[in-house]
């Protein structure tokens, strides 16, 4: 069975100096990560099982920040790292929802772009490969004669 961490104080927190994570106690896996002048909170965590390169079963071990030490103080963090056990107790994996968020929005933004965007975006990626203007010119007019009557945007 793990060692359970010392409660520490907030007192106590600002007094640690050295580099390295440094368990803070309350909750279990919230340590203090620093790194030369950078302190920040982080809180390790299994979220489930994964297979290694070998195919055995793993356990899935993520860090998950919790912000940077002074503007979020101990309390905060404690409270914050409470509310993250309690969603990866409840099945959710708080950093995969996080990425599937911001995927989404990327999404969208790509749906929001009409075909001449796009299509101009591409002329611009492909003037940077042509040489001749005569060639990059050609793209834009054939777009322009044959394409936007048709597609429109």
């Amino acid at each position: 069975m793990p060692k359970k961490a010392k409660e520490l104080s907030a007192l106590s927190v600002a007094k640690i100096k050295g580099n390295g994570r440094h368990a803070v106690g309350g909750v279990n896996g919230l340590h203090l990560r620093i790194v030369n002048d950078s302190r920040a909170w982080v809180l390790r965590v299994v979220v489930g099982q994964r297979f290694d390169e070998n195919g055995k079963q793993q356990l899935h071990r993520r860090d998950i920040g919790l912000g940077s030490y002074p503007e979020v103080s101990l309390a905060e963090a404690r409270a914050k790292a409470h509310e993250m056990k309690a969603q990866i107790r409840n099945g959710n994996d708080p950093i995969q929802q996080k990425q599937d968020q911001l995927q989404a929005l990327r999404t969208q933004k790509l749906r929001n772009r009409t075909f001449r965007e796009c299509a101009q975006i591409v002329i611009a990626n492909k003037s940077r490969e042509l040489k001749n203007q005569k060639h990059i010119a050609q793209w834009s007019t054939t777009l322009e004669t044959y394409i936007y009557p048709t597609l429109g945007d």
